[in-house]
């Protein structure tokens, strides 16, 4: 019953501040306004919640119906009415309901509503009124952050973040820390010890709040700064619990695909999808597979930045590979998982050893494709042995083989070394070091054959164009494809004789794109997965009796 009563005062709360929101509207407030006084009175719901529900499931009802509603409103561009000042061309009001709705889920399952309280606070008076601040009184741009964040604004929101916390912290432990108790907790009450290490645990809240903010572009804010300060405090001060891990990877993947996107080398689902893949690597592997797939993603970009400085800009500009989309991160991370998941259930090492041994294979094609561009010898076909043009799958190079070599080698040194310092139980000796190599070489070569075998090639109107979307190749990059053995000739053939191909049409004005082999479903992407699948399934054929 209780939860009920809840139920139906959230809604009144919820349906008053939209109404006040409209009514000021229609006084003349300005619409940035009435989204800031939503944004920051909608915080205030945290105190209902934390007063009446006593069930997770019924305290995360309604935000989770708000994540339908706003996200109907923001694909319509209406009723925007929780965004931050970019206005209706990010979700923001989407990541907010689902802020409330994963925080909810989260801190009263613990039965500890004020551990939601601090995340859901630093988002909604910190970063409400820090856009509100920095905007009056944001002069000068907060040097490195972009998207108009400003020095006042950053710090209105450490100001703001910092007393919220404190007053949730201090609030809490007056009250006796119902839930769960942080480990600086002497005992119940507010003992001086207490009050100075809450002091001092909301200062450093507040300073993550506010990096987070300043860091997070497209109103991803709403995510980053709630989720982070929530799990940030549950893992430094609560007891461990089997929610450790989960929420650990949350926030270590969440660090790096927040670089990632500042860095332009993920799109903003990309990210999330990434952050998704590295908590359930954290989850099932620990820090080895977490490591390994960091080394996966880093190194790559790393060993093209270097080969660029090395050979010099010219044939970088060849290659016009954007940010990595989602369904570029799920298509190298499926299969590893698979195998991640198999050894948490079961406890078998060699899931893990290949587990492992298809994130060598990724690495190993993805610093092929790299590095291969390179080469300044032209890629030959992987089956035929013809000449290629420079930037498609199946083409391979002595560069690309090497560094092919060197990303299977590299990972499974990585992989041996973080395995047995962190004390798992996998096979010792040289066979499970070799294992990973061979995995990591096969997977790349595999992968080749199957953009020559099957990856869709288009020829360009008019007889213009590139390697379009760059692959993952072994030494040269995206794949032709030629649906069987018997029609390769025919594929290279066509190849050498047009040098202007493509390995994707334009969504839009396609028509004159002439498929010249292969099918046209299989993509780079569906190659990755694939090959991976491939590798995997060999793997398990070796490996297990």
């Amino acid at each position: 019953m209780q939860d009920v009563v809840g139920m139906g005062l959230s809604l009144v709360y919820v349906l008053a501040v939209l109404a006040a929101s409209s009514l000021l509207a229609r006084h003349g407030m300005g619409e940035e306004g009435t989204r800031k006084l939503v944004h920051v009175a909608l915080g205030g719901w945290w105190v209902v919640a934390a007063l009446f529900f006593t069930s997770p499931w019924w305290a995360a009802a309604l935000p989770a119906a708000f994540i339908v509603v706003n996200a109907l409103a923001w694909r319509k561009q209406k009723l925007a009415f929780m965004a931050r000042g970019e206005g209706e061309d990010t979700p923001g009001t989407v990541y907010y309901a689902v802020s409330l709705t994963l925080i909810a889920l989260f801190s009263f399952g613990l039965g500890a509503p004020y551990v939601g309280a601090l995340g859901v606070f630093c988002m909604a008076f910190g970063d409400g009124l820090a856009a509100v601040l920095g905007r009056r009184l944001g002069r000068r741009p907060l040097p490195g952050a972009g998207g108009g964040k400003s020095l006042a604004g950053s710090a209105a929101m450490l100001g703001v973040s910092f007393v919220s916390c404190a007053g949730v912290l201090l609030a809490a432990a007056a009250a006796g820390w119902e839930g769960a108790v942080p480990t600086f907790a002497a005992g119940a009450g507010l003992a001086p010890g207490v009050a100075a290490a809450s002091v001092l645990a909301a200062l450093g809240l507040a300073v993550a709040a506010t990096v987070l903010e300043a860091a997070s572009p497209e109103g991803l804010d709403n995510l980053s700064v709630p989720l982070g300060v929530t799990g940030l405090y549950a893992v430094l001060f609560l007891p461990a619990g089997p929610f450790t891990p989960a929420v650990a990877g949350v926030l270590l993947s969440g660090a790096v695909a927040l670089a990632a996107l500042r860095l332009g080398l993920l799109t903003v689902p990309g990210a999330l999808g990434a952050v998704g893949v590295g908590a359930l690597a954290f989850v099932f592997g620990g820090w080895p597979l977490w490591l390994l797939l960091m080394w996966f993603f880093g190194s790559s970009n790393v060993a093209s930045r270097l080969m660029r400085r090395w050979r010099g800009g010219a044939q970088a500009a060849r290659k016009r590979s954007g940010p990595r989309k989602l369904r570029q991160v799920l298509a190298n991370s499926v299969p590893f998982l698979a195998c991640a998941l198999a050894y948490a259930g079961t406890g078998e090492a060699w899931f893990l050893i290949v587990a492992a041994g298809a994130l060598a294979a990724s690495t190993a094609d993805t610093w092929a494709s790299e590095v291969g561009m390179y080469s300044r010898k032209p890629p030959v076909n992987i089956v035929t042995r013809e000449p290629m043009q420079l930037g498609l799958s199946g083409g391979v190079s002595p560069l690309g083989l090497a560094a092919t070599t060197v990303g299977a080698v590299s990972s499974a040194f990585l992989a041996m070394l973080l395995f047995h310092a962190f004390g798992f139980a996998v096979p010792t000796g040289p066979t499970a070091f070799l294992f990973v190599i061979a995995c990591g070489i096969v997977g790349s070569v595999v992968d080749s054959f199957l953009g020559v075998l099957l990856q869709a090639k288009y020829r360009a109107p008019g007889g213009s164009g590139a390697g379009g979307e760059a692959g993952n190749g072994c030494g040269a990059g995206a794949g032709a494809d030629v649906g069987t053995l018997a029609g390769v000739g025919a594929g290279a053939a066509a190849l050498a004789a047009d040098g202007a191909l493509v390995e994707a049409a334009p969504s839009r004005g396609a028509a004159g794109y002439t498929l010249v082999s292969g099918y046209a479903w299989v993509t780079n992407d569906a190659v990755n997965l694939l090959s991976g699948i491939a590798v995997v399934a060999l793997g398990l054929l070796v490996a297990l009796p």
